[in-house]
């Protein structure tokens, strides 16, 4: 298993986080003078009877979306692989309690991705999944080893679906181990987690060769962020004073949270980073960490009491945001894991869950703090037409096979959140499309402004048919946010 060489660290993590929250309580007790972070309430803890999947030799380190359903990658082994190694493997479920099961089937998974047994750097171990959707495509990143005892290193692939895998990079490792440092601890460079914001992507990763790393055994999380999703170009790396662009001294200098295991979301509700980690016996701690500088924290650290012993897994929507409270109260962040919770190895992922509550109605916050929070989502209000919010923008759907085509997360909301996000455009049935030659169609709407799509499908589920006019014609509209088919 790829995390083998990290189990034993995290009792040493916990000992140096203990060290580390004792000398900031000593610097605030210096310095009275610097204001304290407002504290987040807790309520509606919550957690499944017993397992909600698995049925591998081990099952462990899942990434968790909701989708319609709630979608989950994680690592295990089990026979059909194409190696005798670590898989990835996949199933879904209607309920975070489960059970889940693999994509049509009653089977308790299906293996989706595996080491190619090619002698690539992934030949033999897939393991760690972090999977998001941007554009309508499926990323995931992954740990991988190319043989038993060599360094991890981190993969990428993508997918039109979840469910069948595409290598990127040339089939190479998007992130190697620095070899900066000796802590004892060959495990490698793994563990990624990533989140899509703002048009970048955003990963977090272990390297225990990494200057930052502890020197108890190499943990740590290091932070990159690039519009690249293969991280070779135009990467940022977090360090003590901020972003800066990735040099091999920053590359792996700062470590934003002291531990393994770790999995994040960004928050827009609170505005803050959320990285859940598992470092204390009997509970997942939550530290968030501000949208601008990873090196501030945002607000106190939230426990969630309950057993683990690899993992955890933070529900997110595809973007890998938070999701919103199911009664729309814009103060209350529902925040749910799932992680292992026996051991040896680790097995019987489980369900565990509590609300965040900072206290902030829905008539106080920004419109374009409401929009970041329901982007994706599928608007539902009594006596208004259903809509989709797309880059921010409410984007009113006439025919309901468009509707499910654009979203599979749906809410019923009141007017106040509907109108809170700013209006769009309405797609009607049979609505012009514009095609240019080496251009996208693009649907015809408000104030002639084109929003482009990226299947037929749309164009014939709305009943549409492609209108081509000349390049110039096409550019001289006004453009609109593009609109992504989901596989």
């Amino acid at each position: 298993m790829l995390r083998s060489t990290l189990r034993s660290v995290a009792v040493l993590i916990s000992l140096l986080v203990m060290t580390l929250t004792g000398v900031a309580q000593a610097t605030v007790s210096v310095a009275p003078a610097t204001p304290r972070p407002p504290t987040l309430g807790t309520d509606s803890y919550r957690s499944s009877p017993g397992p909600v999947a698995g049925g591998s030799v081990y099952d462990y380190a899942p990434s968790v979306m909701v989708d319609g359903v709630y979608k989950m990658w994680w690592c295990g082994q089990t026979p059909g692989g194409k190696v005798p190694g670590d898989d990835i493997l996949y199933a879904e479920s209607s309920s975070l309690n489960g059970p889940f099961h693999a994509q049509g089937s009653s089977a308790p998974h299906q293996i989706v991705f595996d080491g190619t047994g090619t002698g690539s750097f992934d030949n033999k171990h897939t393991c760690d999944p972090s999977v998001v959707r941007v554009g309508g495509i499926y990323y995931m990143y992954y740990g991988a080893e190319r043989q038993d005892g060599e360094p991890t290193t981190i993969g990428v692939a993508s997918s039109p679906d979840g469910i069948h895998w595409t290598r990127l990079n040339n089939d190479r490792p998007i992130i190697t181990p620095a070899h900066q440092q000796q802590t004892g601890n060959s495990y490698g460079a793994g563990q990624p987690s990533v989140i899509y914001r703002k048009g970048e992507f955003y990963l977090i990763f272990t390297d225990t060769t990494g200057a930052g790393a502890a020197h108890n055994g190499g943990a740590g999380q290091f932070a990159w962020r690039s519009p690249d999703p293969t991280f070779q170009s135009k990467t940022e790396v977090s360090t003590a004073s901020g972003w800066k662009s990735k040099t091999a001294a920053n590359s792996r200098s700062f470590s934003v949270v002291n531990a393994v295991s770790a999995d994040w979301q960004f928050s827009d509700a609170l505005g803050a980073f959320v990285i859940a980690h598992d470092n204390t016996p009997g509970q997942t701690t939550l530290t968030f960490l501000d949208s601008d500088n990873l090196a501030r924290h945002r607000y106190p650290e939230v426990a969630i009491p309950g057993q683990w012993t690899e993992g955890p897994g933070i529900v997110s929507r595809p973007d890998k945001h938070s999701v919103v409270s199911a009664n729309n109260d814009c103060g209350r962040i529902p925040i749910d894991v799932i992680r292992s919770t026996t051991t040896f190895p680790p097995r019987q992922p489980a369900h565990i869950g509590l609300d965040l509550l900072s206290r902030t109605a829905c008539a106080s916050m920004p419109r374009r703090r409401i929009a970041e929070m329901y982007e994706g989502y599928g608007l539902q209000a009594s006596g208004l037409p259903a809509a989709v919010v797309v880059s921010g923008r409410r984007l009113q759907i006439q025919d309901t096979s468009v509707y499910t085509d654009l979203t599979r997360n749906r809410i019923s909301v009141p007017s106040s959140i509907y109108f809170a996000v700013p209006y769009g455009a309405s797609l009607h049935d049979r609505a012009t499309v514009l095609g240019a030659p080496g251009l996208p169609g693009a649907f015809e709407l408000d104030h002639h402004s084109l929003w482009p799509v990226s299947c037929l499908r749309l164009v014939s589920d709305n009943h549409s048919s492609i209108t081509m006019v000349d390049r110039k014609v096409w550019l001289s509209h006004p453009r609109g946010p593009d609109l992504d088919c989901l596989g």
